[in-house]
């Protein structure tokens, strides 16, 4: 190269010398020799002969799913190279007999790298159309070490799809529209679900990080028209290896909740929970047990109530939900121990109180419900509030104690100072749907007449249930039917 006087060159002369014109079209000739060579490549897999059990095996084996594939087989390259196939059917992952979801479409996505060879494709990702999932929930558990031990899995696609949460035979619930993405990666596992449920868009995430030290697992729910959100962050308990830890927050306006809590053998355990909304605050900590049957033991200490505010939100409620303010759903069963330390409102009636509640198959027991009402005395109320489909009624008894008559007749009024019984004991029967009410018997030394006590009845409907809730916990109301009563049966 030494030896070359590049100088004596002038290289602007030999450019001249070359006709372009004759090479002008050279790279379109190039570009369309590689989009044919390409097509031909894209197209090799339409000539294989795609077996069906191979194919099942290798969905297996890269997305962790047992299936049969029931329809026709075919291969696409647009919009990228893929094999779809239809009435694809997703075994149990327990039993090859049973059937976990039907699936009308469903393709695998296929690598460009080694189309020429069918034994070397390499699937990845599924995507899922038109699917209908059952989960048995008597199976959550086994679901659970599934997910856990052996569930690895390249990225899953479910598009409008329909999930059924079932117990059996029994549909408990459904996410209908449900669009499902998973996707893992080294240092975690990903899945976003979509969809409607109850009437109201649903979303939900799970975030399964892997840090072999510190392993966390992000679960979170919204309601979006609900405006409900929770988010639960779970890891593996320090103290033991069976067990896991974690927390909770839900918020929903100005609702919120959040708590520190165990998990082990099917049992929530909520060491310290705080409980906030418009017109309550306060603590409470407890046991949930989620299988076989959802059950609870709490113990709830709310710190304040705000009674006025309380009192706006029943009035304000529509007649719907007034009707259904004391439905329970009947899989609702336990205890739960709720006190009130001190209770605000603009009369000052009742300072705080003490309950046990028992949730029975849809009915509430009221083993134990004690009102401090201040100086002026106490009241002891049991009964039960049942539920059925077109009623729901409280049952109960009450027993009121008054330490100071006195101070009752400056309370409500009252000036010509009846001579009353400073025990007084009532049980009946209110309608809390209609909001009327049947009293069975009243007495203090000895019963009353039954004529007094139709009137009393007659009265109290007629005052304090007028208006329903509103007349119900308006403490004029009350004044004015005490004051009449005390008057017209002394």
């Amino acid at each position: 190269m030494k030896y070359i006087d590049f100088k004596r060159y002038k290289f602007s002369t030999i450019f001249k010398n070359i006709n372009f014109r004759r090479y002008k079209y050279i790279s379109f000739y190039v570009a369309g020799f590689v989009v044919f060579i390409g097509f031909i490549y894209l197209n090799i897999p339409m000539f294989f002969s795609y077996d069906k059990s191979k194919i099942e095996d290798l969905i297996y084996k890269g997305f962790n799913i047992k299936c049969s594939i029931q329809g026709k087989v075919k291969y696409s390259f647009l919009p990228t190279p893929r094999i779809k196939f239809n009435d694809f059917i997703i075994k149990d992952f327990f039993d090859n007999n049973k059937i976990l979801g039907k699936v009308k479409n469903a393709e695998i996505k296929i690598s460009f790298y080694n189309l020429y060879d069918e034994s070397k494709f390499d699937y990845t990702k599924i995507i899922l159309k038109n699917a209908k999932i059952n989960f048995d929930l008597r199976k959550l558990n086994k679901y659970k070490k599934y997910s856990k031990k052996e569930f690895n899995s390249k990225p899953i696609s479910l598009t409008r799809g329909e999930i059924n949460f079932i117990e059996g035979k029994k549909n408990i619930a459904i996410i209908k529209n449900a669009n499902f993405k998973f996707n893992s990666s080294k240092n975690s596992d990903r899945a976003i679900l979509k969809g409607e449920f109850l009437g109201d868009k649903i979303h939900i995430s799970l975030e399964n990080k892997k840090k072999d030290n510190n392993s966390s697992k992000i679960f979170i729910i919204k309601l979006l028209d609900l405006k409900l959100f929770t988010k639960v962050n779970i890891f593996d308990s320090s103290s033991d290896k069976n067990s896991i830890s974690g927390n909770v927050l839900f918020r929903n306006e100005k609702n919120r909740l959040s708590a520190i809590f165990d998990y082990k053998d099917d049992r929530i355990i909520i060491k310290k929970a705080n409980l906030k909304n418009f017109f309550t605050n306060g603590k409470f900590n407890g046991e949930i047990r989620i299988l076989p049957y959802f059950n609870f033991d709490l113990n709830m200490d709310l710190k304040k109530i705000n009674f006025n505010k309380l009192y706006s939100f029943l009035v304000g409620l529509d007649e719907k939900n007034k009707r259904n303010l004391f439905k329970i759903n009947n899989k609702i069963n336990g205890q739960l121990n709720l006190s009130g330390d001190k209770i605000y409102s603009k009369y000052s009636l009742i300072d705080s109180f003490e309950s046990r509640l028992k949730f029975v198959n849809g009915n509430i027991l009221f083993d134990q419900l004690l009102l401090d009402l201040g100086k002026l005395g106490a009241a002891d109320i049991t009964g039960i509030i049942k539920n059925e489909k077109k009623f729901t009624h409280f049952i109960f008894e009450n027993n009121i104690f008054l330490d100071n008559l006195k101070r009752l007749y400056n309370k409500f009024g009252i000036y010509n100072k009846p001579n009353i019984s400073s025990n007084l004991f009532i049980s009946g029967n209110l309608d809390l749907v209609n909001l009327n009410i049947h009293l069975y018997e009243i007495s203090n030394n000895q019963k009353l007449k039954n004529e007094d006590v139709a009137y009393i009845e007659k009265e109290f409907n007629n005052l304090i249930l007028e208006d329903g809730y509103a007349s119900l916990f308006n403490f004029l109301k009350l004044k004015e039917f005490i004051r009449l009563v005390l008057i017209e049966t002394n």
